[in-house]
């Protein structure tokens, strides 16, 4: 979509779009004016910083829409929280080719919401996360939503050269411990998806 077109749509100046897109905050009718427009919700593009709004904007204005599940589901990112529930709440709606650009595939994304603060500063407490549950095979180094036992968490993975994987966290100064799951804790372990895409509001300083 043109930005002549998408600026009648939403019914703004081209320049106030831009100004938008430089980090300049529209108001909440405006905001929503401009969610509606992309497809998108107003809960989402609120927990985006300006670089990450204008990003997905721009891939939100194609035609190609995939609406992704969100569940009702606080994945911790610190000792645990309970998984996810099998049934989604709601759907919110992105570009395909925005996902596809995260190298993420579309039709096997879901929404969950990260609690705590052992991923930090990577993911902030509160962090809508964009997991591909295609990604199920663990790669050093990345992240995932991983379901153990009981618990739902978001964590980094580490594999040890004698074969043992680690779920370990970001934020070391807090000293979280790494969880080591051996073989025969295997059956323990559920791989939700590879974590692709993090939007939050700004973070304080800390």
């Amino acid at each position: 979509m043109r930005d002549a077109d998408f600026s009648r749509k939403v019914g703004v100046k081209v320049q106030t779009l831009k100004m938008y897109g430089k980090g300049s905050s529209p108001s909440v009718e405006i905001a929503a004016k401009i969610a509606e427009a992309c497809a998108v919700s107003l809960d989402w593009l609120a927990g985006l910083d300006a670089g990450q709004a204008t990003s997905a904007l721009t891939a939100s204005s194609s035609v190609d829409i995939v609406q992704l599940p969100r569940f009702d589901a606080k994945a911790s990112a610190g000792r645990g929280l309970v998984p996810v529930n099998e049934m989604p709440v709601g759907e919110v709606a992105f570009a395909r080719d925005f996902l596809r650009n995260l190298g993420a595939n579309p039709d096997y994304c879901y929404i969950l919401e990260a609690r705590g603060d052992s991923m930090w500063p990577t993911i902030p407490d509160g962090a809508l996360l964009i997991a591909d549950a295609s990604k199920t095979e663990v790669d050093d180094g990345r992240i995932y939503h991983f379901n153990v036992m009981d618990r739902a968490l978001v964590k980094r993975a580490r594999w040890s050269l004698d074969g043992k994987l680690y779920l370990t966290s970001d934020n070391i100064a807090a000293g979280y411990p790494s969880e080591e799951i051996t073989a025969d804790r295997i059956d323990e372990l559920r791989v939700g998806g590879r974590i692709m895409f993090t939007g939050h509001a700004p973070m304080p300083l800390r």
